[in-house]
Order: structure tokens, then C-alpha cells, then sequence
């Protein structure tokens, strides 16, 4: 799944896209917490100091479930609830620009983890590692393409925006009735609305802009550890060009989930193709509401990880 800078830049780019065809996001500032999808869960009580349960397996379990069955799910949201409706529809939007990048660029990314690994074995001791690297690259590239910034002067908790007006509230609220309906669990509305918080804390340290901490703390325990660059692959690099991240090249490259699936596209171009993706299901889904054409006409019910109909964990 691509990362937080590149998920926000791709946002930005669908609903501008959006407004000129005459469709204003239904509320900005929540429709970009949604655009970070799933992954705000992946920060959720993590830092010691956070008090209360982790509920960092919902992140996986939403990016492993059907997406058809998931946005049929928020739509049932929608439906009943009526406090902070343009909030929550906002939020979805963004959640719809999320899911359309991760479907078309998550296959090629898991090739690149694999090439890269054989290009550089010494640098990680698990494919994550890899793939983490290979976000945290394009992160650094997309800011430059989408902005002309350099990623030592950007300050990540950009990406997501405050609580400002109960917005973390209405995040947590939106998902205890989402986990009720998808997986018959019942959660505090007031637990899972620190996981934007969460992020956006842990965010703030994973600022580098003097690429000091890498040096200075990162790169010496990692070392001590012997377990790889499993904290030195999460933040942005001043310069991407030890490695092809994006396959400017075209190399020919295979979907993991399907061999048959050849293609050499390179990321952005995958990108580009996501963005007319994602604001064609915006405008579908709101066309949708309150009933009306299925998620699965809407999304193919292609996966987030593999692009392929009905090609994802959770079933």
C-alpha cells in the first residue's frame, strides 16, 4: 500500500479533479483523514505512553476484506446515521481514493520488494523492510512531482488534519457501526477516535528533515539489533535515485497474485490511472446513495492488495 504523503497528494489530486466537474467533496478536512484509509489503525495505542487497548489488527482486516462488502457496509452507515452525515459521506469519499490507489499500485509494489530484495539482500531481514522502503521513496517522489517540495521541508502531520470540530469523534463513531455490521463486534466509539490522533503523534517522530536521527539513534540500534532497517525504512529519503522505486524504466513487472498478469507500468502511471478511478466510484457511490446500483458494479469487488475480483483474505 502506497504511504501517508502519496495517499494525501492523491486525494488532493482526485477531488480536485472532482471540482471541476462540479462535485465538491462533501466535507474536505474529513474526506483527507479518510484518504489515509485503514492505516490510521496501524498507529492506534502504539506509543507507551497511549493508554488503552490496540486495535492495530483492525488496520489488516479492513485492507483483507472484501471491498464490495466493506462499502456496502459504510453505506449502511450512512443510511442510519443521520448526526454528522456530510462528515461521515466526506470521510468515505476519501476512504474510496485510498482503496483506488492501494488496488493499482499495491501489485507493483510487491514486485518491487522482490527485485529489490535481490538487488540489495544486506539492507532488510524481512520483506516488509522492502516494502517499506520502497513507500517511504515514493512518498519523496510523489511530493516532488505533485508539489515541486523537497521532503526535508515538508512536515508529515500535514497529511492529516486535526480534530478540529469533534472530527476524530465522528471517525470513531462512523466505525463502531462499521465493525458492528462487518464483523458482529462491538467497540467504544471513543477508543477507535484516538486512531487519527495516534497517527498523527506518531507522525511528529517520525519527522527527519536533518536526517539526523537516522544517523545519530536509528541506524546505531538497528545495527546493535541485527534485525535490519526496520526503523530507518519508514522515513523519507532526501534522494531516491539509488534504486528505480518508481519503474521509470519500464521494466515488465508481474501482478504476485496473478502470473499470467505481465505489464510496465510504471508508478505513476499507475497513479494517474487510479485518480479517474477513484472519482469515477465517488461519483457512482454518491449517485448510489440511498440505494442503488451495488458496490460490486461500483468496485468489481477488486482487492486491495491484488487488483483482482474477489482476490483478498477475508471472505
Amino acid at each position: 500500500m502506497p504511504a501517508l504523503i502519496t495517499h494525501h497528494q492523491f486525494a488532493l489530486r482526485v477531488f480536485s479533479k472532482l471540482k471541476k466537474a462540479g462535485i465538491e467533496a462533501s466535507d474536505h478536512e474529513m474526506a483527507m483523514i479518510g484518504a489515509q484509509g485503514p492505516d490510521i489503525f496501524f498507529f492506534h495505542r502504539v506509543l507507551p505512553w497511549e493508554r488503552g487497548e490496540s486495535y492495530t489488527s483492525i488496520g489488516s482486516r479492513l485492507h483483507n476484506i472484501s471491498p464490495a462488502k466493506l462499502f456496502e457496509a459504510f453505506r449502511s452507515v450512512l443510511n442510519s446515521e443521520r448526526i454528522k452525515y456530510n462528515e461521515m459521506l466526506g470521510y468515505v469519499e476519501g476512504f474510496f481514493c485510498h482503496y483506488a490507489l492501494d488496488r493499482a499500485a499495491h501489485p507493483y509494489i510487491c514486485w518491487a520488494q522482490q527485485r529489490l530484495a535481490e538487488d540489495d539482500p544486506s539492507y532488510g531481514k524481512s520483506a516488509i523492510q522492502y516494502h517499506f522502503r520502497i513507500e517511504s521513496a515514493l512518498d519523496t517522489m510523489v511530493l516532488r512531482r505533485e508539489t515541486g517540495r523537497l521532503i526535508k521541508r515538508y512536515d508529515l502531520t500535514n497529511t492529516l488534519p486535526n480534530d478540529s470540530g469533534d472530527r476524530y469523534a465522528t471517525v470513531g463513531r462512523l466505525y463502531r457501526s462499521l465493525l458492528s455490521r462487518l464483523f458482529n463486534t462491538m467497540l467504544p466509539a471513543e477508543l477507535l477516535a484516538h486512531a487519527p490522533g495516534d497517527m498523527r503523534h506518531a507522525l511528529f517522530f517520525m519527522n527527519d528533515k536533518t536526517m539526523m536521527g537516522r544517523r545519530l539513534v536509528f541506524r546505531p540500534v538497528e545495527k546493535l539489533m541485527r534485525r535490519g532497517h526496520f526503523a530507518t525504512s519508514l522515513l523519507r529519503p532526501n534522494h531516491t535515485g539509488d534504486w528505480d522505486y518508481a519503474n521509470e524504466r519500464h521494466a515488465e513487472w508481474t501482478n504476485p497474485h496473478d502470473n499470467l498478469q505481465k505489464c510496465n507500468d510504471s508508478f505513476f502511471e499507475l497513479y494517474d490511472f487510479a485518480v479517474n478511478e477513484a472519482s469515477d466510484m465517488i461519483t457512482e457511490f454518491i449517485s448510489a446513495l440511498p440505494s442503488g446500483k451495488s458496490m460490486q458494479e461500483i468496485t468489481q469487488d477488486r482487492g486491495f492488495a491484488s487488483d483482482l475480483p474477489g482476490i483478498y483474505e477475508e471472505k
